[in-house]
């Protein structure tokens, strides 16, 4: 049977789109995230092509897009935004839609394994390790920030509004959630509660608080699925404020590139490309385009002797 990789897409009125974005909902971001999502889900199809790939949606999508969609094998959902609903003031209430989504192809849509994805992501290598893994429980991102970090702490925070107990947890990212269907069904159940609690509570939880938190909280209180880290298949890079060069782009590469900061620049790139060449441009290429710098070692001069030295003895054979 076929796995299913999947972005979610939502529109309410008066909610906001993402932090990166700035803004509320107009023609103009509606085609950018279509052409975002379009990257996202083609590269994926392109290096999985045994899979099925679906944007599942709340509202009906442009028609010049649904046409394209339909064209690449894109399969295009629609159900209600009526699960994991948050308050419109809180600033990633849409970033909601994707547990909503998640919870409904899980229980309508019949596969062995799913992948959830945030929409700038882009693939670069196939899945095959990650569906075998996932076979062992849910494969979520552990974003490794410090016990103190701001979006860690705002997490343990609400824990502790929600329980009025302490708990350590470990943030795991919203980008991706990967899973066999029985242990899924039992993941979405548990993040059902962790809702249910918020609900319960009025919502009295930081306005920041995003779809991280109940995934981060489910994953420290289930009992029942095991949670395995996802390092080995996806990487978030921040090519603007908060920038990083990796190796693991080529050596040890993972799968996937996550790209918050490029939904405006290279995830459009990359649609143009493939639009004009029928293909995306190839990894280094990608790269360049995306700002990711490979790690180098300083050329200094023992470098230089070291390079000179093995020169002369191939020479002097």
């Amino acid at each position: 049977m076929a796995n299913l990789i999947m972005n979610a897409f939502a529109f309410k009125e008066n909610y906001k789109t993402s932090m990166q974005l700035q803004g509320k909902m107009d023609d103009k971001k509606l085609a950018l995230y279509m052409e975002n999502i379009f990257v996202s889900l083609k590269s994926a199809a392109l290096k999985n092509p045994q899979d099925d790939v679906m944007l599942v949606v709340n509202a009906e999508i442009p028609l010049q897009y649904k046409t394209l969609f339909e064209k690449e094998n894109i399969k295009v959902k629609e159900i209600p935004f009526d699960r994991f609903v948050m308050p419109d003031n809180f600033v990633w209430a849409l970033a909601f839609f994707k547990l909503c989504a998640l919870s409904y192809v899980v229980e309508e849509e019949n596969y062995d394994k799913y992948l959830l994805l945030d929409t700038d992501t882009i693939t670069q290598k196939c899945y095959e390790e990650m569906w075998e893994e996932c076979e062992t429980g849910v494969i979520l991102y552990p974003l490794g920030h410090s016990y103190h970090h701001h979006d860690r702490e705002r997490i343990r925070e609400d824990y502790f509004r929600l329980y009025e107990k302490p708990m350590n947890l470990v943030h795991y990212g919203g980008e991706y959630v990967c899973g066999n269907r029985t242990d899924l069904c039992t993941f979405m159940t548990e993040c059902q509660e962790v809702y249910d609690r918020m609900k319960e509570k009025n919502f009295q939880v930081d306005d920041h608080t995003g779809d991280e938190t109940i995934l981060s909280i489910a994953a420290a209180k289930g009992k029942t699925t095991e949670i395995v880290a996802a390092v080995p298949y996806i990487y978030r890079y921040w090519t603007n404020d908060f920038y990083l060069i990796s190796t693991n782009t080529v050596y040890n590469p993972v799968c996937i590139w996550h790209l918050p900061d490029e939904k405006e620049h290279a995830m459009r790139y990359f649609y143009r490309y493939y639009r004009k060449n029928n293909c995306f441009p190839d990894k280094r290429k990608c790269m360049r385009i995306a700002g990711i710098k490979l790690a180098k070692r300083p050329f200094n001069r023992y470098t230089l002797q070291y390079k000179l030295e093995g020169k002369l003895k191939k020479w002097s054979r």
